[in-house]
């Protein structure tokens, strides 16, 4: 562990709990300030980060960045990949050479790490919550419960998760967003089998919404989220995901279930009228 310093941005719960577990097991890391869609490429001094560090292997956690690991590679560094998405055309959701959908970044640091019930017991962790964090990347709600889960220790990840997220947010910015989330959900519609949302707001409601969902839908539902004036667009628990993300790009997460787009730079614009149109397709409604 000490020749291995892991790379990645706190910016949700499974990473705020990699991060955790990295201090307690005093896994070297270099922490990099970026929301979700972080590259190593948009890092541009971690190259002479690393080097400083004299480290002979990086984890690198769900930032993607071809040309600095390329980079990294030449300079003489192990790089092993830590992620399970796909953006675009570059595939970190498959395992390369049997092509199965990878388990989550956190069951993969586990995995590389050997961390166990019992070291996690030993280190004052509590299995059922951190593995439940992994769980819950990998699936949400709907995997917990067919992993085992109560509905008692489904609430319990839930909360864990609001606590790992607490000290990088405001108690009442999040009760305004929760409201906003509500109001969102409120104001769905019903298109040709999907439950439609479309907010004005800028915040980003989607995991508000999922969590909505869980208790008080209780099963996943085919969802579109729109949200102009973030500039993005997601489709939930849809088997189209691959689908879309091939004709549009963007990216693809939750077991390949979840499909979203940002619409930012030069890329082609993605609204909620073109993803309609791509899903009501014959074709594609047809295989619903």
């Amino acid at each position: 562990m000490r020749n291995t310093v892991l790379i990645l941005p706190p910016n949700d719960p499974e990473a705020v709990m990699i991060l955790k577990l990295a201090s307690a097991l005093q896994i070297p890391v270099l922490v990099c300030d970026q929301p979700h869609g972080a590259s190593l490429d948009h890092e541009s001094d971690i190259l002479k980060r690393v080097r400083e560090g004299d480290w002979q292997r990086a984890a690198i956690v769900e930032m993607p960045g071809p040309k600095t690991e390329a980079r990294l590679r030449r300079a003489g560094m192990e790089v092993v990949l830590i992620d399970h998405h796909n953006y675009g055309k570059l595939d970190r959701a498959h395992n390369a050479k049997t092509g199965k959908l990878l388990s989550s970044s956190l069951e993969q640091f586990h995995k590389l790490f050997r961390v166990t019930d019992d070291k996690l017991k030993r280190l004052g962790f509590d299995p059922v919550l951190v593995r439940g964090i992994g769980i819950m990347d990998r699936g949400f709600v709907w995997a917990l419960r067919e992993e085992g889960y109560s509905e008692k220790d489904v609430k319990r990840v839930l909360a864990y998760q609001k606590e790992l997220m607490a000290v990088f947010v405001d108690p009442k910015e999040e009760a305004r967003k929760d409201a906003t989330a509500e109001k969102a959900w409120n104001g769905r519609k019903v298109w040709k089998g999907f439950t439609v949302i479309s907010h004005q707001s800028k915040d980003g409601l989607r995991g508000r919404l999922s969590r909505i969902i869980a208790v008080e839908v209780k099963h996943p539902i085919p969802l579109i989220l729109s949200e102009p004036k973030r500039g993005t667009v997601y489709v939930q628990e849809s088997p189209h995901a691959p689908a879309l993300i091939r004709h549009f790009g963007g990216f693809t997460f939750g077991m390949d279930r979840n499909w979203g787009y940002k619409n930012e730079g030069n890329k082609p614009r993605v609204m909620l009228m073109d993803v309609k149109k791509f899903l009501g397709q014959d074709k594609i409604i047809l295989s619903l």
